[in-house]
C-alpha cells in the first residue's frame, strides 16, 4: 500500500506547484517554486519520484 501521495495545485499567485502528503495528512516535501502549467509541475514531480530512490543521505 502506498502511503505517499503527490499533489498538483495552483497557489494564491496562480503558479502550480506539487506537494508530497503523507498517509497522515502531512506535507513531507513540495516544489519550492512554482510552474508556469500544471503539466510542468506534475513534469517536476514525476522527476523527484523517478530518481528519489536514488539519492543519497549527507
Amino acid at each position: 500500500m502506498n502511503t505517499f501521495k503527490f499533489q498538483i495545485y495552483k497557489d494564491a499567485r496562480g503558479e502550480w506547484r506539487w506537494k508530497l502528503i503523507s498517509t497522515n495528512g502531512r506535507i513531507v516535501a513540495d516544489s519550492g517554486e512554482g510552474y508556469s502549467s500544471s503539466s510542468a509541475a506534475r513534469d517536476a514531480a514525476q522527476r523527484v519520484k523517478d530518481n528519489a530512490g536514488e539519492a543519497t543521505i549527507e
